[in-house]
């Protein structure tokens, strides 16, 4: 029996009855089919609707999450996290915050698609609304300045209101309406239509004017399978997403003493006089290992250096400085708590039994060439300093 879908006699559906036809157990999860539903089901890039079932059409009592729902030969069937009797009637509820986001994306999609593909002819061969962003797949290139002017003309629609109409032609009133569509369609064609900005073949929920839509915003895009990657946000998903990043700025201003449309110049100048501390410390350290390397008497067997405050640059050529007058130098440096880099180096002998014996002794992972190996141990640099010093077989 095909499942009466709600979501196409009235969008706005939030709330419906409806009786439990099956419920069947998978992987854990309840797979509930109902003889009707305002649950939309995943499909055309738009994921599925969450909610939840009260039964007995009693809302004051324990609900039923709906976790996703999907369509298998025109079937609906809500992903539950319990079972529900055969027969049961129950009254469902959809996560509306969810799905009204959806339907902005969604239809926010179509127009900017829409006048794509009036401009180039692209194709839209993939859509995606993902936790982030959403994003748009298209067969040709376009360059990312151009990405301002489609954005600008997405707004536009968008404030001019317009009636997004769904509609079903016969297959001779078909033949004459000049439509986008990612497939061949067998049976009735579902029909999309967004003044001239778009006519497209969609199964899935929009917003019933553009208004409702409110505001775009395209995220960027990139190179992908020969075409771009386009990601966007828009409705409440970037209302949100704007407050967020005003809120990062106004932090920002606020740390770097700068106003607002001076925040670049000001991570500018952090980042120049970081860059030159870091410059400093560098000419530090390898001063410091100047010294600590002419420091190691000449025919010294081992030589540790635990050295928390170095980079590994430094902390290698140090050793590697030191290993002139020492037969095996060891080199570390802790990045967190329990685990330290290391370097082993000799010029006189080959290193790699000895790194074994380390990584064996500490858990570590490394390895490296006769004169120098290198990788991770799993634990602390003292630890590992004294049993390098006073157990380690450096035969």
């Amino acid at each position: 029996m095909l499942t009466r879908r709600l979501f196409e006699e009235n969008v706005k559906t939030q709330r419906f009855e409806a009786r439990v036809l099956s419920c069947t157990e998978e992987k854990g999860k309840y797979h509930i089919e109902l003889d009707a539903t305002a649950f939309f089901p995943e499909g055309g890039g738009q994921p599925g609707d969450q909610g939840e079932l009260f039964p007995g059409l009693k809302e004051d009592g324990e609900p039923v999450k709906v976790l996703d729902t999907r369509e298998k030969a025109g079937v609906i069937f809500h992903v539950t996290d319990k079972a529900i009797l055969e027969g049961t009637e129950v009254l469902g509820r959809l996560n509306w915050d969810k799905r009204l986001r959806n339907m902005q994306n969604h239809s926010g999609e179509h127009i900017l698609s829409g006048l794509i593909h009036a401009k180039y002819g692209y194709n839209n061969v993939g859509f995606h609304m993902g936790s982030d962003a959403v994003t748009l797949d298209l067969d040709g290139v376009i360059a990312p300045e151009e990405l301002p002017e489609f954005e600008w003309q997405v707004n536009e629609a968008i404030e001019k209101n317009l009636e997004i109409e769904v509609f079903y032609p016969t297959r001779e009133e078909l033949e004459h309406i000049d439509y986008r569509s990612k497939k061949e369609i067998e049976g009735q064609v579902r029909i999309v239509r967004i003044g001239a900005y778009d006519t497209c073949a969609c199964c899935g929920t929009h917003v019933e004017r553009t208004g409702e839509i409110r505001l775009i915003k395209l995220l960027g895009l990139q190179n992908y399978k020969g075409g771009v990657r386009i990601s966007m946000l828009t409705g409440k998903d970037a209302i949100d997403d704007y407050e967020k990043k005003h809120a990062t700025i106004q932090e920002a201003t606020h740390l770097l003493s700068v106003k607002p449309d001076q925040v670049d110049s000001g991570i500018r100048k952090l980042l120049e006089a970081n860059a030159a501390l870091k410059s400093k410390l560098i000419a530090f350290q390898r001063q410091v290992g100047e010294e600590k390397a002419s420091a190691v008497l000449e025919g010294t067997k081992k030589v540790c250096f635990l050295e928390p405050n170095f980079q590994n640059d430094e902390l290698r050529e140090m050793c590697n400085k030191a290993a002139v007058k020492a037969e095996l130098v060891l080199g570390l440096l802790p990045i967190r708590e329990g685990m330290c880099q290391y370097v082993l180096i000799s010029t006189r002998k080959d290193v790699r039994e000895a790194g074994k014996e380390l990584n064996s002794r500490f858990q570590g992972k490394g390895g490296g060439q006769p004169s120098m190996v290198q990788g991770t141990l799993m634990a602390d640099g003292e630890e590992i300093r004294s049993f390098f010093l006073d157990a380690l077989n450096a035969e």
